[in-house]
């Protein structure tokens, strides 16, 4: 089974000084799963998550059953876009700006994927920060990336600073790593749950599709078997069967009961 994966968009070389630290912290530890067809939350222990770097096409596609069956097993679930700075205002607007507002552009157009901007800052940056927050002055580069992407406090943490040398910093990095992965998790089995509600409403109708069905639940299961929780996918299973059964009782395919000798 492949993994998931996360995306790292190194914008001026940053990446080889942390990839060491990064990786060392994988794979994601002690996610707190609140979505999915149950109302109960589930604890994931740990969630193998593979790194990629440079940016490429992932898969966009509108249809769910596409997802289902290529992306729910492999797909790309966070892109993170890493950078350093030590410009001034002009060249914020007129460079790093841009660049970032069009990456995140591309990046939302994607199902189930997430997007983090990491701005990389030495100690002596983030104490200059922290000497301005204190006199009311909100100049930095990062300052400038908070104001004009992080968007509602209720979406969660989109642009996040990351002190390299500091443990409290690469935690609270992660921590937002997690929720970020978790949503477009969520995001995902929301898709597919929505898609099998509305073909279980038409199931009994002459024409229904259970391979269809069958491959949208297969897309759930391989998403739960990739978190751990096996359990919620053997009960992905235990409706199919109880869907095909009733299959064969409604539609009269007494011969299936005999197929195979």
């Amino acid at each position: 089974m492949q993994q998931l994966t996360l995306n790292i968009v190194d914008e001026n070389g940053v990446w080889g000084r942390i990839e060491q630290d990064f990786t060392s912290r994988l794979p994601l530890r002690n996610l707190i799963w609140k979505g999915g067809l149950t109302q109960s939350a589930r604890f994931v222990e740990q969630l193998d998550i593979k790194v990629t770097v440079g940016e490429s096409d992932s898969i966009s596609s509108h249809d769910t059953l596409a997802l289902a069956n290529e992306q729910a097993g492999s797909g790309r679930l966070l892109n993170i876009y890493v950078l350093e700075s030590d410009s001034d205002a002009d060249t914020y607007k007129a460079v790093i700006k841009p660049r970032a507002k069009a990456w995140i552009g591309r990046v939302s157009q994607r199902k189930g994927e997430e997007w983090m901007i990491v701005y990389v800052a030495s100690s002596e940056e983030v104490q200059r920060m922290s000497n301005n927050k204190f006199l009311s002055m909100r100049t930095s580069v990062f300052d400038r990336l908070k104001s004009d992407f992080q968007g509602k406090k209720d979406a969660g943490e989109h642009v996040v600073l990351l002190q390299a040398g500091a443990v409290d910093s690469w935690n609270s990095m992660f921590l937002a790593m997690r929720e970020r992965v978790v949503q477009a998790l969520e995001e995902r089995v929301a898709q597919l749950a929505d898609e099998m509600r509305r073909m279980d409403a038409n199931r009994m109708l002459p024409g229904w599709n259970y391979c269809k069905f069958f491959v949208l639940k297969e897309g759930v299961v391989r998403l739960y078997r990739l978190m751990g929780l096996l359990d919620e996918a053997l009960a992905q299973y235990d409706e199919l069967e109880a869907v095909f059964f009733q299959l064969l009782g409604a539609q009269r395919l007494s011969w299936f009961s005999t197929f195979g000798g």
